[in-house]
């Protein structure tokens, strides 16, 4: 996992290249000091080119991550770097390109989850993993799924074990949470508000969307932890909860 303060960044639509022209404009950008971060595990044919890049940077360093761009169009490691890249670079923008890119070719990967996490810095990193309570095994597998950055695949047994138990919170909570999406958010907001009023006795709705509110840094979240606490203050969720509350959570994804 990468660990970097990057510049805020705009999600945007098909990647191109930055031109010489461009960089050489009146409104030049500042562009950050020292080396741009790079991970220990990178599963791409151009791995040893991104690290002698990095290494040398920033010595040909955009020339050389645009044109691996172009040469690997379909490869979610090769545009998370270029994005990388071009933050380094001063080039906010046209990095948003790139990681928007990363994130559609790296769709069900953990590389998905990185390039949205750093196309949104203020939220917290990563995804928030559903983690179920009761024994069932399409939860379990959904719930190791995500934990493997494989989110597309971890809905998909969700919404399963929804199908099969429609009237199940638990079930119907996953769902919601396997939606989420930095950059369309309310295709879980959307899911877990109906779900306070179906089921508003149950602990678990209350206490993702708390999880959910507090990930994208929404105040509203302090509300929900303590519906939650009200709900049950002695079971596991609800001491989870007052753990929030009272600022002792070490920031866990769920139960």
């Amino acid at each position: 996992m990468l660990v970097v303060v990057l510049l805020a960044l705009a999600a945007a639509g098909t990647a191109v290249a930055v031109t010489v022209a461009t960089r050489q404009n009146p409104d030049q950008p500042e562009a950050a000091q020292g080396k741009p971060p790079i991970g220990n595990e990178l599963p791409t044919p151009a791995a040893a080119e991104i690290r002698e890049t990095f290494k040398d940077w920033p010595k040909g360093g955009i020339e050389t991550m645009e044109r691996l761009g172009r040469e690997y169009p379909k490869d979610p490691v090769v545009q998370l770097y270029r994005g990388i890249a071009l933050v380094w670079a001063g080039y906010p923008d046209e990095a948003a390109q790139a990681l928007t890119k990363a994130k559609k070719v790296g769709r069900d990967t953990p590389w998905e989850v990185q390039a949205d996490t750093l196309l949104h810095p203020d939220f917290i990193e990563r995804y928030p993993t559903f983690r179920p309570i009761t024994a069932n095994p399409l939860l379990e597998a959904g719930s190791r799924l995500q934990g493997e950055g494989k989110q597309h695949s971890a809905l998909a047994k969700y919404k399963q074990a929804a199908r099969r138990a429609p009237n199940d919170c638990e079930s119907q909570v996953a769902v919601a949470v396997g939606y989420f999406d930095k950059s369309a958010l309310n295709q879980s907001f959307s899911r877990l508000g109906p779900l306070t009023r179906k089921f508003p006795k149950c602990q678990l709705v209350r206490y993702y969307l708390g999880i959910l509110l507090a990930w994208t840094k929404q105040p509203e979240a302090v509300e929900q932890f303590k519906k939650t606490v009200a709900l049950g203050p002695s079971t596991e969720l609800g001491k989870l909860a007052a753990q929030v509350l009272g600022g002792k959570s070490s920031g866990g994804t769920g139960p």
